[in-house]
């Protein structure tokens, strides 16, 4: 199970419930990137996407 940490541009970061220091955006359907901070996922999603 996973829960939404912030939305930025549409995207959200998530992460797996109970754990630490592991973020995912989804790109597109069935293709995620991971992250270890949520600064790090935002700035990907600013840059990136």
């Amino acid at each position: 199970m996973y829960e939404i940490v912030k939305t930025v541009k549409g995207y959200n970061i998530e992460r797996m419930i109970g754990t630490k220091g592991q973020f995912f955006v989804k790109t597109r359907p069935n293709v995620s990137v991971w992250f270890r901070t949520i600064k790090a996922a935002t700035a990907y999603i600013e840059t990136r996407l």
